[in-house]
């Protein structure tokens, strides 16, 4: 028999799991010597740091925009917080913010088209699933950069693929459905 899987769950799931590797990826970057993060190692951003200010302007940037707020950041490597903890406790916050978000939606909502003006100022639009699996994806993609940058400073790798959130959860994934 086929089981059902609302857009909301798959959402909530990966949520879930957004959070539990990026709580990985502070621990292993907190095994990095002091100003580390902040070392310019030919990261797009320059550093873990940058990276990591550029995850949490793109984050603002697209929460705005699916609340019908305003943000304009001067630029997608603006430097909102220069304290390490406190731009920690800022992207936390706003992945809370995006699980509010996710909980508000029903099921049929998820296909609705989302307008938008981008950075440049065009118009352009997205289904509100492709919002959404675009702000996961890039927080994945950016991820990856960062453990890549910590071995390159000699700091441990964290595994943060789905499998082991899986697996950290004692479940196998058609016991966690």
């Amino acid at each position: 028999m086929e089981k059902s899987f609302p857009m909301k769950d798959f959402f909530l799931r990966n949520h879930a799991y957004h959070l539990w590797a990026t709580n990985l990826l502070f621990q292993s970057i907190d095994k990095l010597p002091k100003d580390d993060d902040k070392k310019d190692i030919g990261l797009f951003f320059k550093s873990i740091h940058g990276t990591l200010n550029h995850l949490l302007v793109v984050e603002k940037v697209w929460f705005s925009r699916v609340t019908g707020k305003v943000y304009v950041p001067n630029s997608l490597g603006e430097e909102l917080e220069i304290n390490q903890s406190k731009l920690r406790e800022e992207l936390l916050l706003n992945m809370e913010k995006w699980k509010d978000w996710i909980q508000s939606f029903d099921d049929t909502q998820w296909q609705n088209v989302f307008r938008y003006k981008t950075m440049r100022g065009f118009e352009a639009e997205l289904l509100y699933c492709d919002v959404l699996h675009h702000n996961m994806n890039h927080r994945t993609h950016h991820r990856g950069q960062i453990t890549a940058a910590i071995t390159q400073l000699g700091g441990p790798s964290p595994e943060i693929d789905y499998v082991y959130y899986l697996q950290s959860l004692g479940k196998s994934y058609v016991e966690s459905n």
